[in-house]
């Protein structure tokens, strides 16, 4: 069994999951472009453009809450219909206040989406097609986002915002006919709903020991995927390359990330979680050592291509050691709960490259990523260790 047993998922799963990622990267290059233009300053639109992370953060926890009462397809369905309503709020008023609000509404409504799929794909696949599954989220992730921010950019100029934010809610609601039928018919779930179960508190306090070694790597690798974001363009303009050789710099490692997600899965099912994962993050500190060495555009560009391949080669891995230890009760909660984690780690990256650059220079920063990373890979080799037998409970 392979790729090919994933495809009664492509529809249910999938499909919404991509809809909800098209949506949300469309915003995230639309809103800043349209506020600068209209004359709005940095500080303004740092917050409104941020306000859709800080939806997906405060929303997490009350995702996985109310994917475990009422079911996955329910709070897909009411997440997508969220993000559709508040697309239509901005595209129809576009004031930079309803935007901040309507902005944070669809990060909530994107968690929504993406806690819902990742624990109905958790239910229904069985652990040693586990890695493919989740891989397929991740690459599926990646290719939306890469449309999402180019048709964002695209329609922002040639039709404007209001019809942009728009736009974005008719991605998001693309995914509703893949939902709504499982949600009119609850016996169709992986799991009863409206049942009892564990609650969060519960969850956290019965398998917090899964919780922090999961967390912890999350947040470390994280840290380092968001950096290298940001660290990969300021090496550019510190070598004086045009914005254009910039975008094709980024856009080489985008490609190597999105053609390697097969990889990552097919190496995860059949020769184990670490077997993928320790190469790949390896390769991801060697790029960035590279990187922090770099004083060409070949040198850049070979760096970046380091980067790429090692982090095509973990997509999904992180969903995937999430899904090992997650428990059959309360599996909603838990993801939710390590996703929060991890996701703290979106914000320590980009702020450990500013402090270090700033501090030492943007080599040192590369150095500090790839010593972020050695770590994390530490962490997973002595304390998470292999997943991909049954977990163990506590």
């Amino acid at each position: 069994m392979g790729f090919r047993s994933l495809s009664p998922h492509v529809w249910p799963i999938y499909a919404p999951w991509m809809a909800s990622s098209l949506a949300m990267s469309t915003l995230l290059v639309a809103i800043p472009i349209w506020l600068l233009s209209g004359g709005y300053g940095y500080v303004v639109t740092s917050i409104v453009a941020g306000a859709g992370a800080a939806g997906a953060a405060g929303g997490a926890l009350l995702a996985g809450y109310l994917v475990d009462r009422l079911g996955p397809a329910r709070v897909a369905t009411g997440s997508l219909i969220l993000m559709v309503a508040a697309s239509t709020t901005m595209a129809l008023v576009a004031h930079v206040m309803v935007l901040g609000l309507g902005h944070l509404a669809f990060g909530m409504g994107s968690i929504g989406v993406m806690l819902s799929r990742h624990t109905d794909l958790t239910r229904r696949v069985p652990i040693y097609l586990r890695g493919r599954a989740m891989s397929m989220m991740g690459g599926s992730m990646r290719l939306s986002v890469m449309v999402g921010t180019a048709t964002g950019g695209v329609l922002v100029e040639t039709v404007g915002g209001r019809w942009t934010f728009a736009a974005a809610g008719l991605a998001a609601a693309i995914g509703l006919p893949a939902v709504i039928p499982t949600a009119r018919r609850p016996e169709r779930e992986v799991a009863p709903t409206g049942s009892g179960g564990p609650g969060l508190a519960v969850v956290v306090r019965r398998h917090h020991r899964q919780l922090v070694r999961v967390g912890v790597f999350g947040a470390l690798a994280m840290a380092t995927r968001e950096g290298r974001m940001v660290l990969l363009p300021l090496v550019g303009v510190s070598l004086d390359l045009r914005p254009s050789a910039i975008g094709v710099l980024v856009a080489a490692g985008y490609a190597a990330d999105l053609l390697l997600f097969p990889v990552s899965g097919y190496v995860m099912d059949r020769l184990g979680r670490l077997s993928a994962m320790v190469p790949a993050y390896g390769l991801l500190a060697v790029g960035l050592l590279l990187l922090a060495s770099a004083d060409t555009t070949t040198g850049v560009l070979v760096a970046g291509l380091v980067m790429g391949v090692g982090n095509g080669l973990s997509s999904g891995s992180l969903f995937t050691l999430q899904s090992d230890v997650s428990p059959a009760e309360g599996t909603a909660s838990f993801l939710s709960v390590a996703t929060v984690a991890t996701d703290s780690g979106r914000m320590l990256g980009p702020l450990l490259v500013g402090l270090v650059a700033a501090s030492a220079g943007l080599a040192w920063a590369a150095v500090a990523l790839a010593a972020v990373m050695a770590l994390g890979v530490l962490w997973l080799v002595l304390v998470v260790g292999e997943t991909s037998d049954p977990p163990t409970r506590d």
